[in-house]
């Protein structure tokens, strides 16, 4: 499984990558029609800051998702203890019920 943190890792290197191929003193003896499709790749790519946005897009929703499962264990654990209470209630009007019912 992919990390997120891998991904812009990945992004980042890749247009390292991109521009090394450009460059003919990075990387020599590279063709013509590689370095062109190299140049179109980069045409659209994201630029680091952007990379950085979707970054932090990714990290805040992360944490929205982590609250949401938080308050949503907290309400479990509330409707659990009220049913339980519930539960005890009845146990203790049953009993008060049969007291009532076996006196003579």
């Amino acid at each position: 499984m992919t990390l997120p943190e891998e991904w812009f890792y990945s992004l980042n290197h890749t247009r390292n990558f991109l521009f090394d191929l450009l460059n003919p003193t990075v990387i020599k003896k590279i063709p013509k029609e590689t370095r062109a499709r190299a140049s179109m790749c980069l045409k659209h790519y994201p630029l680091p800051m952007d990379i950085e946005t979707l970054k932090s897009m990714h990290t805040a929703s992360h944490k929205d998702k982590n609250i949401i499962i938080s308050e949503t264990n907290k309400e479990i654990a509330q409707a659990k203890n009220e049913i339980f209470l519930a539960q005890k209630r009845l146990h203790d009007l049953t009993n008060a019920l049969q007291e009532f019912i076996n006196k003579p």
